[in-house]
């Protein structure tokens, strides 16, 4: 015992010193990009309009359409857009289960049974050599553990909660584009079937017209050419109103893609009903509120967070790892002596391991995470500034009406 104390203050020395010479092999990067904040972008001047409350995730119900709302439910039960999206955040739900069961101490339980001959030329005087042949047997309780003094497993399992957050914005944001797309479709098939009524109308008065001009040619009333003119005429309303029909079968079968079933489904759609229209108008303090509520620029927010994480894990790879094992459980040769208390074996301690050379990989790493939080919020200020952009052209367009 007091050998260790003596050693005791000459072993702190050195895990300080260790620790210091860590500290200092953390490689300088020059700061990246900031974040953009919603009063960065001046956008108040544009983005004005009566107010009205934020929409809701049924957004699609204030037009009143029973179709519009049994296809866009059907689009959300079978797309498999949204079964890929639902099975990503599945996934990184997963990845953050596991990576905190690695802060957590980690038990194992194992056994062991052997024939076994020792050696009587090991250094063991011969008289203390167990002779011939003997069972060996072992139980052992083991218990590992990495404690996180330097916070890498803090920052690995921060990294995993902000990847699963961005992973169900993800899935908002596919919920959105989809239920977005199923409207846009069904507003496109309203407006071709208008198209293909009025491609009707003009047909029949072509009709009309080259059967009158016939009939007026056969009185000597009207010329060849006239006659001619008037078939031009019908037969391009024809061709036109034939280009109007593809148009509905195609988007029919849009719509019967984007709800995730085959083209007979096209054919069971049936003309829209004509819009409930609303005011238009926005909610107040849009650039705020734009960051909680656009599920694209919350994906590329959490991103950021990600990679924010990531850079503290990088940097714990310069520190120092600390494992405690343990391990407890008799060992025998000669299984009559097996449940003997005086069999039981074990030890406990820390293991310290300290990186001295890895020819510049835990530097490049740290650049790298950098990098990728540089990159990560780059994108989170384009989405931003998109997110704007988008809202800004459909305010001034709609006022354009």
């Amino acid at each position: 015992m007091a050998r260790c104390e003596r050693h005791l203050p000459r072993m702190l020395a050195i895990t300080v010193a260790l620790l210091a010479s860590g500290c200092a092999s953390v490689p300088h990067v020059a700061p990246g990009p900031a974040m953009l904040a919603p009063s960065d972008l001046h956008g108040g001047k544009m983005l004005t309009a009566s107010a009205v409350d934020w929409p809701t995730d049924t957004w699609w119900q204030r037009y009143r359409d029973p179709q519009l709302d049994k296809l866009v439910g059907e689009a959300i039960l079978s797309s498999p857009t949204l079964k890929v999206a639902a099975a990503r955040v599945r996934r990184a739900e997963a990845i953050t289960d596991q990576t905190r069961a690695s802060d957590l101490p980690q038990l194992t339980l194992g056994a062991s049974f052997a024939e076994a001959k020792a050696s009587y030329w090991n250094g063991v005087p011969f008289a203390g050599v167990p002779k011939g042949v003997n069972d060996a047997a072992g139980v052992r309780l083991g218990l590992d553990w990495n404690l996180d003094f330097f916070g890498r497993n803090r920052a690995a399992i921060a990294a995993a909660l902000s990847a699963t957050d961005a992973s169900r914005a993800d899935a908002a944001q596919a919920r959105l584009v989809l239920t977005t797309a199923v409207a846009s479709a069904y507003a496109d098939l309203l407006g071709q079937m208008r198209d293909v009524d009025l491609a009707t109308d003009t047909v029949s008065v072509r009709e009309r017209t080259a059967d009158l001009v016939t009939r007026r040619r056969a009185e000597g009333l009207e010329t060849l050419a006239s006659q001619g003119q008037a078939q031009s005429a019908l037969e391009s309303a024809r061709q036109a109103l034939g280009a109007s029909n593809e148009l509905v079968d195609l988007t029919r079968l849009r719509l019967a893609t984007l709800l995730g079933a085959g083209p007979d489904r096209a054919e069971t759609i049936t003309r829209p009903a004509d819009p409930a229209l609303t005011v238009f108008g926005l909610p107040s303090n849009v650039p705020a509120d734009l960051i909680g509520r656009r599920p694209d620029v919350r994906a590329a927010r959490y991103r950021v967070e990600v990679r924010a994480a990531q850079i503290k894990q990088a940097r714990a790879g310069f520190y120092p790892s600390i494992n405690l094992s343990a391990f407890i459980g008799p060992q025998v040769l000669g299984l009559g002596q097996f449940f003997n208390a005086q069999s039981i074996a074990g030890n406990i301690g820390p293991a310290i391991s300290l990186p001295i050379f890895r020819g510049g990989a835990l530097s490049a790493n740290y650049r790298g995470s950098r990098a990728d939080y540089d990159e990560a919020v780059a994108s989170y200020n384009d989405a931003l500034i998109h997110a704007l952009q988008d809202v800004a052209q459909v305010t001034t367009s709609t006022r354009a009406l």
